[in-house]
């Protein structure tokens, strides 16, 4: 693996990790409207999803 990649995998698990606290935040802390908490949500669910898709694509086949 290369410098290059290497640092956005690096990159791209900070921010699973970030992601993975701010729905946490959403969901027990922020004390916002049933409709704002679950935009927010949602908002992290796909956080979390496009940094696992990240991932899978760069630890994916090598072509």
């Amino acid at each position: 693996m290369d410098k290059h990649i290497k640092i956005k995998v690096m990159t791209t698990i900070i921010c699973l990790i970030l992601s993975i606290f701010a729905l946490y935040t959403f969901v027990f802390v922020a004390e916002v409207s049933k409709g704002w908490r679950m935009t927010l949500v949602i908002i992290a669910i796909f956080w979390i999803i496009s940094g696992i898709s990240n991932l899978v694509e760069y630890f994916g086949k090598r072509k």
